[in-house]
């Protein structure tokens, strides 16, 4: 499979990568099965993991609920060998194994109650295509969750071993290069919600080392990834020397700390629902009802009239982006005094770039302007009539020179 996840580029050592896999399931895994329970997973369920590696997530899920129906999807020949073994104990096979890809699993829709999928999304070039096959194969009311780092939020120590960040960066960099994305964590409810699963929640799993021991730890971390980062050119040989001399002296401090943390993210395979289309506003005029307002739209209209369509066009902007289609405003408000915020003053400052070629500071937008100021920076940018004055730009009464009720 295409993606950012290949034995090679992790090891030179095949059974080294497979020991840290397992160390690295086993550090997190009692916190992870009980945030599984709470989630929804129970025992005689149909459960399915998606990139299982060598096995041992759902040999141990399998192991504490020995009634579930459990399959093992993963790609990879070689831990295809050693899902194989594991799957089976005393000659009995205690979960299903099948070799495809999370893009395609071939598996029967409708079918199970509980996916997983574990830093798996992280490595592939297309993780929407992805979420899309695993939803496919989830009941309706079935429940996906997905474990993922983010390396912006990865290991942390105290004393801080300034060389882990030159590390992590260069891991960053080489995981882009070939597709994946290290940041994923970050944007995995997004993407749950663009793959039309419902009631999405995001956890956070910390392990300690004063709480777990320091063993785990350091079974779970591997210095042949550091190790391919070098001979790949992404972190500089005299980096990893000084991170490796660090990190044995802040395992000589009594105090010292190492804290790691995974992102949970879960969400319900729902019925699909059309996207209800939004209903015209009764106060859109003829101009702002169905079609774009733009520079020439506002040709051949006298001052007034270009006025009052913009007038028109900005306020039901600004109530469609607060999201608040009663909002009193008239176009001398402020739009700080509306409390507008900095992502609805991004948006809007958007509109008037793209739709008028006209560029309008958001700090302008949060501290000082009203729509009137708007509309005149785009008047005075359009060209389009140039008898426009400043006083055509402003009412006695604040409305009285609109057509319509604003």
């Amino acid at each position: 499979m295409d993606g950012s996840y290949k034995l090679e580029s992790f090891t030179d050592n095949r059974e080294s990568e497979v020991n840290r896999l397992k160390s690295q399931v086993d550090l997190f895994y009692q916190r992870e099965f009980e945030l599984y329970k709470k989630i929804g997973l129970r025992n005689g369920m149909r459960l399915i993991e998606c990139g299982s590696g060598p096995g041992f997530l759902i040999s141990n899920i399998v192991r504490d609920f020995p009634l579930c129906t459990a399959t093992a999807v993963e790609v990879d020949p070689f831990f295809i060998e050693q899902l194989n073994k594991s799957s089976l104990i005393n000659g009995k096979k205690i979960f299903q194994v099948k070799q495809a890809s999370i893009y395609e699993t071939e598996l029967a829709d409708n079918y199970f109650d509980f996916a997983i999928v574990r830093l798996v999304l992280e490595h592939l070039k297309e993780p929407e295509k992805a979420i899309a096959e695993v939803r496919r194969i989830l009941k309706p009311g079935g429940q996906l969750v997905v474990i993922s780092n983010d390396f912006a939020y990865h290991l942390l120590t105290y004393p801080s071993i300034p060389e882990l960040d030159d590390m992590y960066r260069a891991y960053i960099e080489s995981r882009l290069s070939e597709g994946g994305n290290p940041l994923i964590g970050r944007q995995l409810p997004v993407l749950l919600k663009k793959g039309d699963f419902e009631t999405i929640n995001i956890e956070i799993i910390c392990v300690h080392n004063d709480l777990e021991g320091d063993k785990p730890f350091l079974k779970s971390e591997n210095v042949n990834i550091s190790k391919s980062l070098v001979k790949d050119g992404f972190l500089k040989k005299e980096i990893l020397e000084t991170l490796i001399e660090n990190w044995y002296k802040m395992l000589q401090q009594p105090d010292h700390v190492i804290f790691r943390q995974l992102f949970v993210i879960s969400g319900v395979k729902g019925a699909k629902t059309a996207v209800p289309k939004s209903k015209t506003n009764e106060n859109d005029s003829k101009i702002t009802d169905g079609r774009p307002l733009n520079f020439d739209s506002l040709k051949g209209m006298t001052s007034t009239q270009q006025v009052s369509e913009l007038g028109i066009f900005f306020i039901n902007k600004v109530r469609a982006i607060m999201e608040q289609q009663s909002l009193e405003i008239d176009l001398h408000t402020k739009l700080n005094d509306i409390d507008i915020d900095s992502i609805a003053a991004a948006e809007l400052s958007s509109i008037v770039k793209s739709d008028f070629n006209t560029g309008i500071s958001i700090s302008d937008i949060l501290q000082k302007y009203s729509i009137n100021d708007i509309i005149r920076l785009v008047i005075n940018n359009s060209g389009t009539d140039s008898s426009v004055r400043p006083n055509d730009l402003v009412s006695k009464s604040g409305t009285d020179w609109l057509e319509g009720e604003l």
